[in-house]
């Protein structure tokens, strides 16, 4: 069953030591596009995370925000950078100077001096943490599969209808198709006999006539290959596997055909039928923009 790429997910899951949730939101992309937003003490994660996820999804925009609770009380060494301090108290004396002032620098001025104070953050226990963030990702990677296998079956049935309609539009030219070149032999037949009165036209230069026409406007090729795209095109609906782009290929190539049918088709009738084909893939091509 084909799958959206729009969905939401998210899971939890939770050690001694560590808390972890994960949310995913996904939208349609051409591409896996992967948007990772990883607290900086827990960068390393960011691997774990973009493996689990590339291997469960393939297509789609993927936002992935991961938040971590640490339990117990864990001791934190601050430490004053003074070679930055003095740097900056030296780049403060300098405006002053400048400026002409005599505004004294504050310790609250100081303490937000971005980098002045550094905290060394404790050891953290990866391999745990690992483990509870992937089982998370399972979890929230779960819950947005869900709602993309849910999506993708309305899509299925929608296209399905959108592809039956193809089918009889299709079937309805194929109909008309060798009416084409007879109403050119009567038309011919017609206006030869205006034109020529009082004179002779051989039947064999008459017939070759009909048969070049009929040559230059057949679209029995094209209506074949059309046919065969649009059985592609269901069989690809009840796969399991990603599908987006060879559905995406597929209305290309009929798009192709239909041109090609109304380019060569020479009929009022079918000239209509192709607007009505154009159409419902146009409709089709907008549907599968969003299938994995």
């Amino acid at each position: 069953m084909i799958k959206s790429m729009t969905g939401f997910g998210q899971g939890e899951a939770s050690s001694a030591a560590y808390a972890v949730r994960l949310e995913l939101k996904s939208v349609n992309h051409r591409y896996l596009d992967l948007s990772l937003r990883v607290p900086r003490q827990y960068g390393p994660m960011e691997d774990t995370l973009r493996r689990a996820i590339g291997e469960r999804i393939s297509r789609g925009r993927i936002e992935a925000v991961l938040s971590v609770e640490e339990f117990g009380q864990k001791e934190r060494n601050v430490r004053l950078n003074a070679p930055l301090l003095q740097g900056y108290l030296r780049a403060l004396e300098g405006i002053k100077t400048a400026l002409g002032s005599e505004e004294a620098v504050t310790l609250s001025q100081v303490m937000a001096l971005p980098g002045v104070l550094e905290v060394d953050e404790p050891d953290l226990d990866w391999d745990d943490l690992q483990e509870v963030v992937l089982e998370a990702a399972a979890s929230a990677l779960d819950d947005l599969e869900r709602m993309r296998a849910a999506e993708g079956e309305r899509l299925s049935a929608d296209l399905k209808d959108k592809v039956a309609r193809l089918a009889e539009l299709r079937a309805q030219v194929a109909q008309i198709a060798p009416q084409v070149v007879e109403d050119y032999r009567q038309r011919l037949a017609e206006r030869l006999g205006e034109l020529l009165q009082g004179t002779t036209l051989t039947e064999e230069r008459f017939l070759g006539e009909v048969a070049l026409f009929a040559d230059r406007c057949s679209i029995d090729e094209e209506l074949v290959r059309l046919e065969s795209h649009i059985q592609q095109f269901k069989e690809l609906l009840h796969s399991t596997q990603p599908v987006g782009r060879k559905l995406d290929f597929l209305i290309q190539e009929m798009n192709r055909e239909v041109n090609t049918i109304g380019s060569k088709g020479n009929n009022v009738h079918i000239a209509g039928l192709v607007v009505e084909l154009k159409s419902e893939l146009e409709k089709i091509r907008e549907q599968i923009q969003n299938i994995e």
